[in-house]
């Protein structure tokens, strides 16, 4: 006997939106079974009205099932689970007693050839999927478009017409989000209607139009409403439909606070707008592939906000500019052949349709999003598309770097803390919450304090995270102090204060101490006191305390302290070589023990095997400083080729990147008149950077050091230092200090990277940020 279906994916919506409530999913899939039924469970069990998500992987969406095969039996792990791989009676048992009623799943993919997709979660009792043949097709790869439009074709006809006997089977359009950003929503609010108006042709009777979040709250409202007024309209009788919101597919917030922020505010956005189904987006979105216990926050968050967003709002613009974009868009379609699956190929061939910024061989490329003064998306050129640009007349030409800033825009614009670096951390009075139809504007109002700042220190000191931080944090000392000892390292014991210190860079200064009566400094950097020290010791580090009065304006970056701790290491006889070999087997030995050690404390925080990955294996790149300058200027970002690279040169430089690499050959004058000069290339230092991948920066900066006497008083005076200041390290040089290499890797960027926090005070017991007075 043939077993029925479960109530229909669109009959569970329509429910939930008749009682009032947003059904809000997560994205989320795993190649394991038993890891996929956990967070399908968790989903379901999570405070708020869900729905459960297979999303597939990556081989399975190309078509490579032989890879899936491969990747199974060898273990590897796959970021999606393998639906058309794994045995049928494995992802039966995986559905069984969660899928039912009330608990709908649906498959997530991003195929633009989805026929052994469809079989696969038809033969397993599943019937909502989603996608679409263009958005499926121009975003995600080079498959021709034609093709993508007749394998959706066989696509919808498989799943209208194998279903289980009282089944209606669900399509969602991807065609609201196509590149995720810098698209006016016009077209993709046309892309979302054309796609389900080919999914009714093709026999689908129940289906959702899609919709991402983009810049303006405004905007966003009128793109919404002009979705559900065009589907009213142009959908056939009979086609259950209803609209679902997609969090910000672009460039995500990296901070905790920032990334909150723009979840909440798309919930309430699909509250005004009505919205039934909002896909949600997870703090770690910016960084990696998100944990259960990541998504199920996300869901709840999203929820509650919801909840205390009231009913939706009534009316709205019913002509609204979106509204007749994207009419004239639809009906210049149309007007080519009543066959969509003719009619869509052809619309890119003309360039009716052009998705701006898009690659792909089959759009004409000429379209052009920017972001108004305003915060609303307008075209400053449309092609030939039946719609008129309508971008400011003396707009300047987009360059790389503004690309660059308009793709982080949403990210800056919710990371960026409150104006007022003080009254953040004093309580505010809540006004009422009045609703209308633009999100408040943040970019200029004080915000409540976030992550992007310390709560008072009793809460700090008795937050779980800071105690799991603590956690690693020890599991990493005892990791570098072995490393180092059966290295044959002598651990010394610092000075705190001296005559001089390190002078510094990039802004930061010493503070002054009188000891007694005379000018003494806080340490900086305790490094002439390692140069000083190699006769006795010739292989010694330090856990080494260290004071810097960062600029203020680096107080929010997440990656300043003004109290810190190092790992100071130096090697008598040693090459740059030779240093970095000791940094990089440091950063693998302390990865090692501390997931080893402590894998719950890192998996409590979100991080995953994976993460250190290639840490733990040894793999890291390297690259000259010409050759980083040279990539960020390709990029569109303004880098100095006689300076250091920036913060924002640094961090792009760590995005990009997925192993940890080195950064040799700084120019001269850009580092302290201690780093060496290569011999062979003036100009060119023997120093390096040793930076993190996902983000997290610089963990490690060192050089080969000057020891000739006479150079290092040369080099003192070109770089504005006087040498009378440096009287007892002078002494020192001119009775000989050996040669020697070394580095400094800090310890709370080190605790950071480990745990995948936001922020350096997030792994500091005792937090004091730059310009911000703290006990």
């Amino acid at each position: 006997m043939t077993a029925a279906a479960p109530r229909p994916f669109g009959a569970f919506l329509a429910a939930s939106a008749a009682g009032g409530r947003l059904v809000v999913q997560p994205r989320m899939g795993f190649g394991d079974p038993h890891a996929m039924r956990t967070g399908l469970e968790r989903t379901r069990a999570a405070a708020a009205t869900t729905v459960g998500t297979l999303t597939i992987d990556s081989y399975t969406r190309v078509g490579d099932l032989a890879g899936a095969r491969a990747a199974l039996t060898e273990g590897a792990g796959l970021n999606g689970y393998p639906i058309a791989t794994h045995p049928l009676a494995v992802t039966r048992a995986l559905l069984d007693g969660v899928h039912d009623d009330g608990f709908p799943v649906q498959v997530r993919h991003g195929s633009a050839r989805p026929q052994a997709i469809v079989r696969a979660l038809l033969a397993a009792g599943l019937d909502a999927t989603e996608g679409g043949p263009v958005s499926y097709c121009l975003p995600y790869g080079r498959t021709p478009l034609r093709e993508s439009v007749a394998a959706w074709a066989e696509g919808c006809e498989l799943l209208a017409g194998h279903a289980l006997p009282g089944s209606v089977p669900h399509l969602e359009s991807f065609g609201g989000c196509l590149l995720g950003q810098l698209c006016p929503p016009g077209l993709l609010v046309a892309m979302s209607v054309l796609e389900c108006l080919f999914f009714a042709q093709h026999g689908v009777r129940s289906v959702s139009l899609s919709y991402a979040q983009q810049t303006d709250p405004g905007q966003d409202e009128e793109a919404v409403r002009a979705l559900r007024r065009l589907a009213g309209e142009l959908l056939p009788a009979g086609v259950d439909h209803h609209v679902v919101l997609y969090t910000y597919m672009g460039v995500y917030p990296r901070t905790e606070r920032g990334a909150t922020r723009l979840l909440e505010a798309s919930a309430r956005l699909a509250v005004r707008a009505g919205a039934d189904r909002l896909l949600v987006k997870t703090t770690a979105e910016s960084r990696r592939i998100p944990t259960v216990a990541e998504n199920v926050r996300a869901l709840e968050t999203a929820a509650a906000a919801a909840a205390l967003a009231g009913p939706p709002l009534p009316g709205g613009r019913e002509d609204s500019e979106v509204y007749a974009e994207a009419r004239a868009l639809v009906e210049a379609v149309l007007g080519l052949h009543p066959d969509l699956a003719r009619a869509l190929p052809a619309a890119f061939e003309r360039g009716l349709l052009d998705v701006p910024f898009c690659l792909h061989p089959d759009n004409a490329g000429r379209s052009r999003g920017v972001i108004g003064s305003d915060g609303r998306l307008r075209w400053s050129d449309t092609g030939a598309m039946p719609i008129r640009p309508d971008a400011p007349a003396d707009l300047a030409p987009l360059t790389a770097q503004g690309l660059l800033t308009a793709l982080n825009h949403m990210a800056d614009r919710y990371d960026r803390p409150p104006d007022d670096l003080v009254t953040a951390y004093r309580p505010r009075t809540a006004a009422p919450h009045h609703r209308h139809e633009q999100e408040p504007v943040m970019d200029h109002a004080p915000q409540p304090a976030g992550p992007a700042l310390p709560p008072p220190l009793g809460e700090h000191l008795r937050s779980p995270q800071l105690r799991a931080a603590m956690l690693v944090q020890q599991e990493a000392l005892w990791a570098a102090r072995d490393f180092l000892r059966r290295s044959g390292f002598t651990e010394l014991l610092p000075p705190l204060v001296g005559p001089v210190t390190d002078p510094g860079g990039r802004g930061a200064k010493a503070l002054d101490v009188d000891y007694y009566g005379r000018p003494y400094k806080l340490m900086t950097s305790a490094i002439l006191y390692k140069q000083a020290s190699l006769h006795g010791f010739p292989k010694l580090f330090y856990i080494a305390p260290n004071v810097r009065v960062e600029p203020e304006e680096t107080a929010t970056t997440g990656r300043h302290l003004v109290e810190f701790h190092q790992i100071d290491v130096e090697i008598a006889g040693a090459s740059r070589e030779d240093a970095q070999e000791v940094a990089a087997g440091l950063l693998t030995h302390v990865a090692e023990h501390v997931w080893s050690a402590v894998p719950e404390v890192l998996a409590e925080l979100g991080r995953q095997e994976a993460d250190f990955a290639d840490v733990r294996s040894g793999k890291y790149d390297v690259c000259t400083h010409q050759e980083a300058v040279a990539r960020l200027l390709a990029a569109g970002h303004p880098q100095s080729p006689d300076s250091e690279i920036d913060w924002t040169g640094e961090r792009l430089l760590s995005l990009e990147s997925d192993r940890p690499f080195f950064i040799n050959d700084y120019p001269k004058g850009s580092r302290g008149f201690y780093d060496r000069e290569d011999p062979e290339r003036p100009g060119v230092l023997r120093n390096f950077d040793l930076i993190a991948p996902h983000g997290y920066g610089e963990l490690v900066s060192g050089s080969e050091r000057e020891s000739d006497y006479a150079t290092i008083v040369t080099r003192m005076r070109e770089s504005g230092e006087n040498p009378a200041k440096y009287a007892w390290y002078l002494k020192e040089a001119r009775e000989g200090i050996p040669a020697s290499a070394g580095f400094g890797m800090g310890l709370q960027r080190l605790v950071r990277f480990l745990t995948g926090l936001d922020s350096l005070w997030q792994v500091s017991a005792y937090p004091k940020l730059p310009g911000v007075v703290a006990p």
